[in-house]
């Protein structure tokens, strides 16, 4: 990683540190990005954020995974951040007599807790609650929604439903209650020694499926806690109910997912695009980082490249305001992984390159809409937004201990780039799922003389900046009092 006691020399800071995509790409490991090759390539083709799936793999091939991510980041220069994905509590078909069984439209069947099945006319499913938090009328979802069903009246220990839509059931499909209020925990027991896994090696976020409302944010912002942690939490939405508290879910957590693939089961997928705007807009408000994930570009599994409408998605999440764009599949077991990052971080240049002709999207008049007085640090950053605008300036640079100022410049989404400078590499990496910041270790941050003469040349090693250009630069001063961000300064580069 750079940093500024490397600006000599004979110790030149990697140039292809810096780049200049705003919106952030993450992407699946698996079976075909598991070798330390792919992986390089992977990163140096744009990838940002590095995805651990915990609904597949054991925890040796996940650590062999963070081993070389942080092998190859350090060899790069880059700020590469590791996203823990739990795998949260999935409900399932039981075992079917045969391994299968043939739906039919306007049969009535059983469901019942359990995990074997030993009457066709009933189907196990492995979740206790299900007596408790089902309605009649409300619909169940099979397969990922390829069979629905409906809730004609709940017994003692089992419910009665009718088939509306069939096809071959098999075993351990998924199960989705679309309409209902499930009391499933949060955190499974698998979740729990998972997550006490990912903070022993230090991932940089953990991604808890299936939140239903902000108390299962804070359950498991307690587990974090009590385990000595500060890692931020990202809410993947993908449960009905989770839209009911979508502004409350933004406050507690510290980034929300689009997860679309179960979206669209408990959803009709034709709402998905609507829904994901009202999530994207309360990340947004809360000012809180927002990932669009599931089928960006599900075609290049198998070709080489994506469709016209994958390209019109993933520009369209760019248009919409998405922090990051979530590869899934296309990179953890597709044919063309370093392919589909290549077309995505092209497709996201394009569009950013065409939106940045217009003017920048911050303006004193969007303040004045903002409830209450504003925070130093708030005023700052829209101040420094304002400030590169107008002086057209070719970086915003943050001198940072926690990266939260970053962030809340992030938020106005300035055309400029913004360098976070911070002596702590946990905050580069996790900076690296904010849009349009790029984190650089400090070895130097407690020494203010030093930090200020050597920033320019540390800026111009990068290929960030030249002579006579201005930035903006922000701190805390006296910088090595920790203080909270107090000011703005505007430097021309000798």
């Amino acid at each position: 990683m750079p940093s500024l006691s490397s600006t000599t020399e004979t110790a030149v800071p990697n140039r292809g540190f810096f780049e200049h995509r705003h919106c952030k790409i993450i992407g699946t490991l698996g079976p075909s990005s598991s070798t330390y090759e792919i992986q390089k390539q992977l990163i140096e083709s744009g990838l940002n954020v590095a995805r651990l799936n915990f609904s597949h793999g054991d925890h040796e091939t996940h650590a062999k995974n963070i081993a070389s991510i942080r092998k190859i980041a350090a060899e790069l220069g880059r700020s590469v951040a590791i996203l823990q994905d739990l795998q949260g509590p999935k409900i399932r078909v039981g075992r079917l007599i045969g391994g299968s069984q043939e739906i039919l439209n306007n049969e009535i069947l059983r469901l019942r807790y359990g995990v074997e099945q030993d009457d066709r006319k009933v189907i196990p499913i492995d979740y206790r609650g299900l007596v408790h938090d089902v309605k009649a009328g409300q619909r169940v979802m099979m397969d990922d929604g390829l069979l629905l069903l409906q809730v004609l009246e709940v017994q003692e220990e089992s419910v009665l439903v009718t088939v509306l839509e069939g096809g071959l059931l098999k075993n351990r499909k998924g199960v989705n209650f679309p309409d209902s209020k499930l009391s499933i925990p949060a955190m499974t027991d698998k979740d729990s020694k998972d997550l006490l896994f990912g903070i022993a090696n230090r991932v940089d976020y953990v991604a808890l499926s299936f939140v239903q409302d902000p108390a299962d944010i804070l359950q498991v912002k307690a587990m974090i806690k009590a385990l000595g942690s500060d890692v931020p939490v990202v809410a993947k939405i993908e449960m009905l109910p989770a839209l009911e508290h979508i502004d409350a879910i933004a406050e507690v957590a510290d980034a929300l997912m689009v997860a679309r693939g179960d979206l669209g089961v408990e959803a009709n997928v034709e709402r998905v695009p609507n829904l994901q705007k009202k999530i994207i807009a309360a990340a947004q408000r809360a000012g809180k980082p927002v990932i669009i994930a599931t089928q960006m570009l599900e075609s290049m599994i198998t070709n080489p490249r994506a469709s016209l409408a994958e390209v019109a998605d993933v520009a369209n999440g760019v248009l919409d305001g998405a922090d990051c764009l979530m590869l899934s599949g296309e990179v953890a077991s597709g044919k063309y992984p370093i392919e589909c990052v290549r077309r995505m971080a092209s497709i996201i240049e394009q569009v950013e390159a065409w939106t940045f002709k217009r003017p920048s999207p911050v303006s004193i008049a969007d303040t004045s809409t903002t409830e209450g007085s504003w925070e130093i640090h708030e005023s700052i950053a829209v101040a420094a937004c304002e400030a590169a605008d107008a002086l057209n300036a070719k970086a915003i640079v943050c001198m940072t201990l926690t990266g939260a100022i970053a962030k809340s410049i992030s938020r106005w989404r300035p055309n400029t780039p913004i360098i976070a400078i911070s002596p702590r590499p946990d905050v580069t990496r996790r900076l690296a799922l904010v849009w349009g910041v790029q984190g650089v270790n400090n070895e130097s941050f407690y020494n203010a003389d030093s930090l200020v003469q050597e920033l320019p040349k540390f800026l111009k090693a990068l290929g960030i900046v030249s002579s006579g250009d201005v930035v903006v630069i922000t701190a805390g001063i006296p910088i090595n009092q920790m203080k909270p961000t107090n000011m703005i300064k505007i430097n021309r580069i000798p």
